[in-house]
């Protein structure tokens, strides 16, 4: 079988209500190649300090090589308590961690812990692979965030992708100003995550917006 081959387009911008964007990327840098592939995004906790700092720290773990992505994960939640322990300024500090991995195999794993989401175009089909941990009634505060808690229940997902298939990670100030008709329509029709993001800053958002569109080819 033909390895499968990927394109991506990376965009993170600091919403227009925002000091600063507190969200981060993995990769930084659109582009293609075969699978494997890993990527990630993660939103740092408004309002904490260094929210920019534990989203950086969970980013970075995706660097390095580990067996599955529930070590990525439980890695990156171990590098931002040790910050924490070592600069007490930070203490509160914490993340949303969704990453996915496509194998060899063109099967996408998915870990996830937060509010940030990763969705799959199919078939016509939108499908959300991520459940939200947000507390019931309060959209803005998280149940569980890499960095608050030393264990953490880690969602995990697989689906096996098809040529054609369209993966969508994203923080949730890009959902919150889209529906998702409106993102299943736009990733039809071959939007770029660069142009998407574009298009959710002319409605004056609250949050930091960050997407990655990793197109199946």
């Amino acid at each position: 079988m033909r390895k499968l081959k990927v394109v991506w387009s990376v965009k993170s911008e600091c919403g227009p209500v925002r000091k600063k964007n507190e969200d981060s990327v993995f990769p930084d840098k659109s582009g293609s190649s075969f699978v494997p592939f890993k990527a990630g995004v993660f939103d740092g906790m408004g309002g904490h300090k260094k929210g920019e700092v534990a989203s950086r720290l969970a980013s970075s773990v995706m660097k390095e090589d580990y067996e599955d992505l529930v070590s990525y994960v439980e890695k990156a939640n171990e590098a931002i308590y040790k910050y924490q322990e070592n600069n007490k300024d930070s203490e509160g500090m914490g993340t949303t961690m969704t990453a996915i991995n496509i194998d060899e195999d063109g099967v996408l794993h998915v870990a996830h812990v937060g509010d940030s989401r990763c969705y799959v175009l199919s078939k016509r089909n939108l499908i959300k692979l991520t459940q939200d941990e947000n507390v019931p009634g309060y959209q803005n505060v998280l149940l569980q965030a890499l960095g608050t808690k030393k264990k953490l229940t880690i969602q995990t997902k697989d689906i096996r992708l098809l040529k054609g298939d369209v993966v969508l990670l994203c923080t949730d100030g890009l959902y919150n100003e889209l529906g998702e008709e409106y993102l299943k329509k736009k990733l039809q029709e071959g939007i770029s995550a660069e142009t998407l993001v574009s298009e959710v800053l002319l409605q004056q958002p609250k949050d930091n917006i960050t997407a990655i569109i990793i197109n199946i080819i």
